[in-house]
């Protein structure tokens, strides 16, 4: 392509229209129907060599235009970088120091819950059985008072429950017997371990192709 000059129209449509032209020609070429001459293998692969250095170009094009704005938004990424990490350093500080004390909060407020609610059921065992045992009208009121108490105690415990915390419970798993995992996760998930696999023996294709069991390679070809 020639250089662009002062009133030529901007790089993208320059390239853009190119590559118009040689789809054009392509499809001109592939109209009489599939390679079946030397002639029309060579002015496919022209053409294929001309699609390749426009996409150079353009790709060259593009970074040129781009560098730029890659320049200013690094400028500006490098500036702020370290305040951020700063911030985000103070604050995995602050996170470090409040942990073990709320981790201690929370175990004695989990106590409390505990207790709330063992009592809760107590109460309302006792008052339940002293309802069906009784026909004093004194009696089977105190009862009923217990049982009143026993559902405070309980919304006492509840309300424990769902008080925030302060802290963010995740999970993580340890694994004790590697082989006994493997044969559950390849019982309940095998689609994930086919993929792996599949991996694994593409990789060993590309490479030294070593003997693997239940493993065949094939050579394929296409169009370089």
């Amino acid at each position: 392509m020639s250089g662009v000059g002062h009133n030529a129209p901007p790089a993208d449509a320059t390239f853009g229209l190119h590559i118009d032209d040689l789809f054009s020609m392509l499809s001109n070429t592939l109209a009489g129907g599939t390679v079946d001459s030397d002639e029309k293998e060579a002015a496919i692969d022209a053409l294929m060599d001309e699609f390749r250095k426009a996409s150079k170009d353009a790709d060259k094009a593009r970074a040129a235009e781009k560098k730029p704005h890659d320049d200013a938004g690094k400028a500006v990424q490098e500036k702020w970088k370290p305040i951020i990490a700063k911030a985000d350093r103070g604050t995995d500080a602050c996170k470090e120091a409040l942990t073990p004390y709320r981790v201690e909060k929370q175990r004695i407020a989990d106590e409390a819950a505990r207790k709330a609610r063992e009592d809760a059921e107590a109460k309302q065992r006792a008052a339940q059985e002293a309802l069906r045992q009784s026909d004093d009208l004194e009696a089977k009121f105190a009862a009923e008072q217990e049982l009143e108490q026993a559902k405070k105690l309980a919304a006492v415990a509840n309300k424990i429950d769902r008080a925030p915390t302060g802290l963010r419970t995740h999970w993580e798993a340890e694994l004790t017997d590697k082989t006994a995992a493997l044969r559950h996760y390849l019982k309940t998930q095998p689609d994930e371990f086919s993929d792996l696999i599949q991996t694994l023996a593409d990789r060993d294709a590309r490479g030294a192709r070593p003997p693997v069991p239940g493993v065949l390679y094939h050579e394929r070809k296409k169009a370089a």
